[in-house]
C-alpha cells in the first residue's frame, strides 16, 4: 500500500520533522510507503505553497495510479483555500479516500458535496508518539486488516433513540466556513457529526446560532456530538447539548460520542457514508447494535451446549463461526435496507444476550415496506429467570412497530422449551401451529416445532 502526505491546512513547522519521520516509519512497519508532497513544511508563516500548490499536491496524488490514498497531516486555518483549485472530476473518477481532520473538515465535506465521495475524518499524525501503540495496533487491524475497529465508537442518546443517513460535518466551526458555498453538503436527511477543540461557550453559542439560522437542524436527520475539548475541561457552565438544545427541535434525535473529536485516541468517522444509530431503554435494559465488540460474551453463550441445546443452529464449534456471524450481522446494520437487526441485549453494563428481527421479504405492502418478521432471542444461562427475555422481545416488537412499520409477528422454537414460548404467550402471541421436522444441531431425533403468530 502506498501512500501520499499532504498538508492542505497550516504548514508543519520544523519542529514537526520529527513527528512526521516517526509517523513515516510507523505506517512502512505496517507495510505503508509514504510519498511526501512537496509543499509539507512551513515556509512564510503558515503558508507551506500558495493555495494552487497545495491543491496541486492532493491533484498530483488523485492522479498517481500508484497511490491508494491521500493522507492530510495538517491542521488549523487556511484549508478552505485550496477548495477552488482541486478537481472534483478527477477526484470522482478514483477509488481512494481522502483522510484529515479537524480543518480538513472543508476539504472532506467539500469533497462529497462536489463527487458524492466519501472521506475519513482521522488525523494520522497521532500514530507517531510512544504512547500511540495501541492506536497503531487498532489502525493496522481496520486498515490493513479489514477490520472495522477504529470506525466503530460508543455512543449515547441525549434526545429521541435512534438517526440514520449519511454522516457529514465534523469540526463545527471549520464546517461554518463553507456556509454560503457550493461546497456545503446538502444537510437535508443527513447525520450533523459536530466537535470541537477550543469553541468556548459563547462561540458554540454563536455556532449553534448559525445552524439554525441555515434550517441545518431542521433539515437533519440527526445530531451526533463528538468532544467539545475545552469547553467539557470547564468546571462550570453549559454542556454543549444543553446549549444546543435551545436551537433544535424537541424530536430531533441528538447522541453524544466521548470518541471522536480532536482527541490523539479518537476513533475515525466515514464523512459521506450511511450510518445507522440506535438504543432501545428499558427499565433495566439496553439495546444496542449487536457486532465484534461482542464476541467475547456472545461466544460464551453460543458455544455452551446447555445454553444451546433448543437452538437449530448452535452451539458454535469455534470462535470464528461466533466472529463471522457477528461480522456479518455489523454489516447489516450499515446497510440503509437491512434485512434483519439482531440486538445485544445490555443488563447492568453487562452483554448479556441477543434479541434479534428478521423481516419477511414475501410480506410487503404494494409500497415496498414489509408488514411481517420474525422474532428470536438468546439469554446466557447466568441469567435466566429474570424476565429478560421478555422485557427485551417486548421493547424490540415496540421498535419493530413504530421504527420500521411491522405489523405481523412469527416466532418459533422447540416444543420442550417452555421458557421460550412463555415469553411469547406474554407478549401477547397465539400458538399458530405445531408440526415435526426439526432437528437441533445437537439432537440426531425430530422433535416438535411450535408456531406462534400475532
Amino acid at each position: 500500500m502506498k501512500v501520499g502526505l499532504v498538508c492542505c491546512s497550516n504548514g508543519q513547522q520544523p519542529e514537526q520533522r520529527e513527528t512526521i519521520n516517526q509517523l513515516i516509519t510507523v505506517l512502512s512497519d505496517m507495510g505503508i510507503t509514504c510519498v511526501k508532497a512537496q509543499h509539507l513544511y512551513a515556509k512564510d508563516g503558515v503558508f507551506s505553497g500558495t493555495a494552487k500548490e497545495r491543491a496541486d499536491d492532493v491533484m498530483a496524488f488523485f492522479s498517481d495510479s500508484q497511490i491508494d490514498a491521500v493522507y492530510d497531516i495538517s491542521g488549523g486555518d487556511i484549508a478552505n483555500e485550496v477548495l477552488c483549485h482541486l478537481d472534483y472530476e478527477r477526484i470522482a473518477k478514483t477509488e481512494k479516500m481522502f483522510w484529515g481532520y479537524s480543518d480538513l473538515t472543508t476539504v472532506i465535506n467539500a469533497i462529497y458535496a462536489k463527487t458524492g465521495k466519501a472521506s475519513v475524518l482521522y488525523q494520522v499524525k497521532h500514530l507517531a508518539g510512544d504512547s500511540a501503540r495501541q492506536r497503531r495496533e487498532r489502525f493496522w487491524r481496520s486498515v490493513i486488516g479489514g477490520g472495522e475497529e477504529l470506525f466503530r465508537f460508543s455512543y449515547t442518546f441525549l434526545q429521541g433513540s435512534t438517526m440514520e443517513g449519511v454522516v457529514v460535518g465534523g469540526n463545527i466551526r471549520c464546517l461554518l466556513k463553507l456556509a454560503g458555498t457550493p461546497y456545503l453538503p446538502s444537510l437535508r436527511g443527513k447525520i450533523l457529526l459536530l466537535e470541537s477543540l477550543h469553541s468556548s461557550e459563547a462561540q458554540l453559542t454563536a455556532y449553534f446560532s448559525q445552524l439554525e439560522q441555515m434550517g441545518a437542524f431542521d433539515e437533519a436527520a440527526g445530531v451526533l456530538l463528538g468532544t467539545f475539548t475545552s469547553l467539557e475541561k470547564t468546571e462550570s457552565g453549559l454542556s454543549p447539548f444543553a446549549l444546543l438544545s435551545r436551537h433544535i427541535r424537541a424530536d430531533l434525535p441528538v447522541a453524544r460520542t466521548p470518541e471522536v473529536g480532536h482527541g490523539a485516541d479518537a476513533k475515525a468517522v466515514v464523512i459521506g457514508r450511511f450510518l445507522r444509530l440506535t438504543e432501545i431503554k428499558t427499565k433495566r435494559l439496553l439495546l444496542k447494535p449487536l457486532g465484534l465488540q461482542y464476541l467475547d460474551t456472545v461466544h460464551a453463550y453460543a458455544c455452551d451446549p446447555e445454553n444451546t441445546k433448543y437452538m437449530l443452529y448452535l452451539p458454535n464449534d469455534s470462535m470464528q463461526e461466533t466472529a463471522g456471524f457477528l461480522k456479518n450481522a455489523d454489516l447489516e446494520w450499515k446497510r440503509e435496507h437491512p434485512s434483519y437487526y439482531e440486538f445485544a441485549i445490555l443488563y447492568e453494563h453487562t452483554q448479556v444476550g441477543a434479541v434479534s428481527i428478521y423481516l419477511n421479504a414475501d410480506a410487503k405492502k404494494q409500497d415496498g415496506t414489509v408488514t411481517e418478521a420474525e422474532f428470536g432471542w438468546i439469554i446466557s444461562k447466568k441469567f435466566w429467570n429474570r424476565g429478560i427475555a421478555f422485557e427485551a422481545a417486548q421493547a424490540l416488537l415496540d421498535y419493530a412497530r413504530t421504527e420500521l412499520g411491522i405489523s405481523h409477528f412469527i416466532a418459533h422454537c422447540d416444543s420442550e422449551n417452555a421458557g421460550s414460548f412463555r415469553v411469547m404467550e406474554k407478549l401477547g402471541m397465539k400458538k399458530a401451529d405445531a408440526y415435526g421436522g426439526r432437528k437441533n444441531k445437537l439432537s440426531e431425533e425430530e422433535r416438535i416445532e411450535y408456531e406462534y403468530r400475532m
